[in-house]
């Protein structure tokens, strides 16, 4: 196959003239993704690309955030339990089936939401789409399965580096429960998460009205139809608020770096327009270097490489929204002798952030490229799609994005960059803290 297509240029004479035709006349044709809520209460969204590759997700709006004291950990489980033995099929005639029909299936989870994908070329995805099913909505969780998987829980939380580690700290100083439980399952709760667990957690959150199914490459009549016979419980178990509440956590390891991060509240989604104008606002404040091995133009970077000297920092902004808070700062890595005065430095930017109109001009050409660019990539355009029809149960293209985010005018990121500003502060910082002030010190 790519052989193929990769001689087509040593065609010649009339036939490439009419293959250019051809493809001049399709380009008027431009595709768009289709979105449509089901009887049975799923919401279907897909995106026929004509691509030769075809995904399709069955995300569920349920996330870390779901997760009680007792549960704790549970969606790290259900994400390493995946693709295991099901009431329809084991898990070697899952994996065997697949992969013989030269398929992927991943699943990927965030605080709010948990996707189950299925890669494989167009022709055969309607031979592998009842494993898809069966994984997501099948489960059984046998016990010796789930045995069987401590060593990988036990590999992975060894293995999270401090980088990672502050912000998921950071997610718990802020909000404490809800948003604030941690992506990765506590040590103390390795097997300590039953069968009955992660089976009851199941049929409580994965039901229709928080699923979602997804694709490119295939048509919406296509995926309706899979999506009328999936069998999955109509209940519709709301999610409790996670408040704001600020705080500190620290932890102290042998590391020879120190990890911070300084946040205060951000936006949610459920207000588009401020939720795009902070995202032109990390992109203008500064989220690392533009080019390899070369150095931030940004107002942050440069006024925080001022107290750093010729040490050697990393540094970025960090914006996550959700759908009904958010968070937003500052996250470096340092030496620990010049870790204080940075983070210093960072936080009096933080509360009070000055953009000039070009910054902001800047930031919108930015977050407008990296739309761009990920329209282009198969997995981040259904990540893209995947979000939006379970936070908003509709789905708009890359196009529509764009002129979206041209709406969004100085006025509008300055407006939100001062309700930042007067936001209380919350604190992670993992490593070596010899020098990391508290944070009731950067008031």
């Amino acid at each position: 196959m790519v052989s193929s297509a990769v001689r087509s240029s040593l065609i010649c004479g009339s036939t490439v003239r009419q293959y250019a035709v051809a493809a001049a006349a399709q380009s008027h044709s431009v595709p768009v993704p289709e979105c449509k809520v089901l009887s049975n209460k799923i919401t279907v969204a897909a995106y026929d690309n004509n691509s030769p590759i075809t995904q399709v997700s069955i995300v569920f709006r349920v996330g870390s955030r779901n997760e009680t004291y007792d549960t704790q950990g549970v969606m790290h489980h259900l994400r390493v339990m995946a693709g295991l033995s099901t009431s329809t099929a084991s898990g070697f005639a899952i994996t065997r089936n697949i992969q013989q029909l030269g398929g992927n299936l991943m699943t990927i989870i965030d605080r709010e939401s948990i996707a189950y994908t299925l890669q494989i070329t167009r022709n055969n995805i309607f031979d592998t789409l009842k494993f898809l099913e069966c994984v997501a909505t099948k489960q059984v969780f046998k016990p010796w399965e789930l045995s069987d998987q401590l060593p990988r829980l036990q590999y992975e939380l060894a293995s999270v580096p401090e980088t990672t580690l502050v912000l998921e700290r950071v997610h718990k100083a802020a909000y404490r429960t809800g948003l604030g439980n941690s992506l990765y399952s506590s040590k103390h709760q390795l097997g300590k998460i039953s069968t009955e667990t992660l089976q009851h957690f199941t049929n409580s959150w994965f039901t229709a009205p928080k699923c979602a199914i997804v694709a490119t490459g295939i048509p919406l009549s296509d995926l309706v139809a899979f999506g009328n016979n999936l069998e999955i419980g109509s209940e519709d178990a709301p999610n409790e608020a996670s408040p704001y509440l600020g705080g500190e956590i620290r932890k102290e390891t042998t590391s020879h770096l120190t990890n911070v991060a300084v946040v205060v509240e951000g936006v949610s989604l459920k207000n588009e327009q401020d939720a795009l104008a902070c995202a032109v606002l990390q992109r203008a404040s500064g989220s690392g270097p533009r080019v390899k091995w070369g150095n931030s133009s940004s107002p942050l970077y440069k006024q925080v490489a001022n107290v750093a000297g010729t040490d050697p920092f990393a540094l970025s902004t960090f914006n996550a929204s959700y759908s009904d808070s958010g968070l937003f700062g500052v996250v470096l890595c340092s030496t620990p002798n010049i870790a204080g005065s940075l983070i210093k430095a960072s936080t009096k930017w933080l509360k009070s952030i000055k953009l000039s109109d070009s910054d902001i001009a800047r930031g919108k050409a930015i977050l407008k490229a990296e739309i761009l660019d990920t329209a282009d990539s198969e997995a981040l355009l259904l990540e893209n799609l995947q979000q939006q029809a379970i936070t908003k149960g509709q789905v708009i293209s890359t196009a529509s994005l764009i002129a979206n985010v041209e709406k969004v005018s100085a006025s509008n990121v300055k407006s939100v960059a001062d309700k930042l500003a007067k936001g209380k502060l919350s604190m992670a910082a993992v490593g070596n803290l010899k020098t990391v002030p508290y944070v009731d010190e950067l008031k």
